[in-house]
């Protein structure tokens, strides 16, 4: 299950990284397989992540397939955050890594809670960010994914482990790609 995963998720991402609608319903699949793959781990704050990230992905790609306001297209309009975004982002993380911290500690027998829980909370704010269309959410996942490498090479997961380190990379092609977008449709 662990390699279907695997190729759903790298899948996702560079198709995500290309700013293709399709992103989303390969979302849905890949965070399906996941949820199995790390529950079986007892990762169990990246095994309910898995059916958050479902429903985000149902958000983002009804918001991806609207037209855009201004130039009535179907293709995505990227910006940047607001420092008041990134600003209530950040309190965001924190709140959702003190309850899921505390849920992991007391509901489930995790033995990684601290991680999971900040990890995770990390995971749900960067999936909002992208189905906000935000030019930082790369910048978060590349450092969700940095620390994710250990959590999974530390839990014999190594074939995740290095999705996350390919998922890095293209972090920073999405970056280049949606910037390269929004450079075109400022000059337009």
């Amino acid at each position: 299950m662990e390699i279907i995963a695997f190729i759903l998720s790298l899948a996702c991402v560079l198709l995500n990284a290309y700013g293709k609608i399709l992103t989303w319903p390969l979302a849905i699949a890949s965070s399906t397989a996941y949820g199995y793959v790390f529950f079986d781990s007892r990762l169990f704050g990246d095994a309910a992540l898995q059916f958050v990230f479902i429903g985000l992905a149902i958000y983002a790609w009804i918001t991806w397939h609207k037209k855009d306001t201004n130039h009535q297209t179907n293709q995505p309009s990227f910006s940047r955050a607001s420092i008041n975004s990134i600003a209530k982002c950040g309190i965001a993380w924190l709140l959702m890594f003190f309850v899921i911290q505390y849920i992991l500690k007391n509901h489930t027998s995790s033995d990684v809670p601290n991680i999971d829980a900040f990890l995770t909370a990390g995971s749900l704010l960067a999936t909002y960010m992208s189905a906000q269309k935000w030019l930082e959410n790369w910048l978060l996942w590349a450092f969700v994914d940095v620390i994710y490498i250990g959590l999974y090479v530390y839990k014999d997961l190594y074939l995740t482990a290095l999705l996350y380190g390919l998922l890095i990379a293209l972090c920073l092609l999405g970056w280049r790609q949606w910037s390269k977008q929004m450079k075109v449709k400022a000059n337009t």
